[in-house]
């Protein structure tokens, strides 16, 4: 069972990766288990604890980069114990991989009467998954670790995924009314907004001007 409450102060910043042990759920600030705290055991408190973890997570990537990120300093941000992290998730990657996502969550435009109007729907919602400080530096450090983690490689390839998706989606909607020509290239067309979405996103552009 894992434990939460413990202050940062608890933590080194880069001590070995070993899961620690408690006696219970909740830890009082010098260690010792509370025994009056709610068990974790509850289902709402658990996905609580994961929501503030991956959050916690998240802000630390943005700050630093994936590579400075220890499960030491997550446990810190999040005031949980390792044994709570280690319950959830087996490793760093599998919390980056779960933080990244609710991060860069799925993109789907309403229905808004024209194909202009929902591309541009989507590409602004994308592109506010990059305004915050910090978020550039983050991508580009996942970016790096991607080419030699698998896990973290699925992360862009299901990003991408989720853009196209949305963008084959739009596409189909302006065929059936009327205001994209049927035989369009959808392929071509799904990477040229993509590129767009690079643009904008590295010269920090709007994207009436990308």
């Amino acid at each position: 069972r894992g434990c939460v409450g413990l202050p940062p102060r608890q933590y080194a910043p880069h001590r070995a990766e070993t899961p620690a042990r408690c006696q219970g759920n909740i830890m009082n600030p010098d260690g010792a288990a509370d025994p009056s705290a709610p068990s974790l055991d509850d289902a709402s408190q658990s996905e609580a604890a994961r929501d503030t973890i991956l959050r916690a997570t998240y802000r630390l990537l943005e700050d630093t980069g994936y590579a400075a990120v220890t499960t030491d300093d997550i446990a810190a941000e999040a005031r949980v114990s390792k044994a709570t992290i280690y319950r959830l998730w087996r490793s760093k990657q599998e919390i980056v991989v779960d933080a990244a996502r609710m991060h860069f969550g799925r993109v789907d435009a309403p229905e808004l009467g024209s194909f202009a109007a929902e591309i541009h729907w989507i590409l602004e919602h994308r592109a506010e998954d990059y305004r915050q400080p910090g978020t550039l530096r983050l991508v580009g450090s996942l970016v790096g670790a991607a080419t030699s983690d698998p896990q973290l490689q699925a992360v862009f390839v299901d990003w991408v995924e989720q853009l196209s998706r949305a963008v084959r989606q739009v596409i189909q909607r302006g065929i059936a009314r009327g205001d994209v020509q049927p035989d369009v290239d959808i392929f071509a067309l799904e990477t040229m907004i993509a590129g767009i979405v690079a643009r904008a996103v590295i010269a920090q552009q709007s994207f009436s001007r990308a």
